[in-house]
C-alpha cells in the first residue's frame, strides 16, 4: 500500500499548489485509486522565512514544527517541503516529527550529479545565496554553484515576489527566462530552478529562441519525483529534464 504524503505549504501558496499538481501529472496512474493519498497544509501565520534570515523578523521555527506536527497528526507519513529557503530550518523541521521528511536540497544535488554537471546556476531567493543553502550539498559532490549578479538577482527575487503577490503572470515568464540568459549564467552546465516560486511560471514546453543549451534542472519537478517513489516505490513519469 502507498504511504500518505504531507505536504508543507504555503511558502509560498502557489508554489505549494504547483508541487501538488506536478506530483499529479508525473504519477504513473490511469484512474483516480492510482494517486497518491495527501494531506496538504498552508498556514499564512508563518512567519517570513526571508525576513528572519535577513536578520530583521521572528523564527518561523515554532509555527514551522506545528505544521509538521499537525501534518502528521493528519495521518502524513512522508513529508515534503516544496521551498528551497524553509529548509534552512530542516534540521528542526525534521527533528520534530518520527516519519521522512524528504531533503530537496539534497535530492537536487544529487540528481545535479547524477547528469555529470561540474558548474550550475542557481535561481533563488537572496537568502538561500546568503546562507550558501546549495553550496555544501553541491561541493561535496564536486559541483560548483554560481549566482547571479546584484542587478539580475534583484530582478529574480522581484519576479519572486510578483509570483507570490500577483501569481501566474506571462510578464514573470518573460522577465524569468532574460535573467537566466544573462551573461552571469554563461559557462554553466545547466541551471537550477530553487526557488519553487521559478518553476511556475516557468515557460515549460515553449519554444523561445535560441533553444536552451543544456539542462533546466526544476527544483519541484526533482522534490515530486522523489515523493512519488518514497510513498509509491514506482517509477515517475518523463525523465526530469525541462529543455525548451
Amino acid at each position: 500500500m502507498s504511504k500518505t504524503l504531507g505536504i508543507l505549504a504555503g511558502l509560498g501558496p502557489l508554489a505549494g499548489a504547483h508541487f501538488y499538481r506536478r506530483v499529479i501529472e508525473l504519477t504513473p496512474s490511469r484512474s483516480d485509486d492510482g494517486h497518491l493519498s495527501v494531506v496538504l497544509m498552508a498556514d499564512r501565520t508563518v512567519p517570513s522565512r526571508l525576513e528572519h534570515l535577513a536578520g530583521r523578523g521572528p523564527s518561523p521555527v515554532p509555527a514551522l514544527t506545528a505544521m509538521a506536527r499537525r501534518l502528521v497528526a493528519a495521518g502524513a507519513e512522508v513529508l515534503a517541503i516544496p521551498s528551497s529557503t524553509t529548509h534552512a530550518y530542516y534540521a528542526d523541521i525534521a527533528a520534530s516529527v518520527p516519519v521522512p521528511v524528504l531533503n530537496l536540497i539534497d535530492l537536487v544535488a544529487r540528481e545535479i550529479g547524477r547528469r555529470g554537471a561540474e558548474r550550475v546556476g542557481i535561481v533563488a531567493t537572496t537568502p538561500t545565496r546568503a546562507v550558501g543553502l546549495y553550496d555544501r550539498a553541491l561541493a561535496s559532490r564536486g559541483i560548483a554553484a554560481v549566482y547571479p549578479d546584484d542587478p539580475t538577482q534583484r530582478e529574480i527575487m522581484a519576479i519572486i515576489d510578483g509570483v507570490k503577490v500577483a501569481g501566474h503572470r506571462g510578464e514573470w515568464g518573460r522577465r524569468l527566462t532574460a535573467a537566466m540568459r544573462a551573461k552571469w549564467a554563461e559557462g554553466t552546465d545547466g541551471l537550477v530552478l530553487a526557488c519553487t516560486e521559478t518553476p511556475v511560471v516557468f515557460p515549460r514546453g515553449e519554444s523561445p529562441e535560441p533553444p536552451w543549451p543544456s539542462p533546466i534542472f526544476d527544483a519541484s519537478d526533482i522534490l515530486a519525483r522523489a515523493a512519488i517513489v518514497a510513498c509509491q516505490h514506482e517509477t515517475p513519469r518523463g525523465d526530469g529534464d525541462i529543455r525548451s
